[in-house]
């Protein structure tokens, strides 16, 4: 049985990626990079619904299943 720690960061894949107190970002614990949840997907440019507050928030596009977090 596999642990969910927490969401994949997108550049190092380890299971370390952490809200900021800034509505929207994130940090990797792993390898330190930082991230910025976008409304549009950065692979099909497609416009997605994001909810910046939830801790629960959905990182991948409904589309096309990439990452909507670009690094800042």
């Amino acid at each position: 049985m596999e642990v969910e720690v927490g969401l994949r960061c997108p550049s190092c894949r380890e299971p370390w990626l952490r809200p900021t107190a800034v509505p929207g970002r994130f940090r990797c614990v792993s390898c330190l990079h930082r991230f910025e949840l976008r409304s549009v997907c950065p692979g099909c440019g497609e416009h997605q619904t994001i909810v910046r507050m939830a801790s629960t928030a959905t990182t991948e596009c409904g589309h096309c299943g990439s990452s909507m977090l670009v690094e800042v």
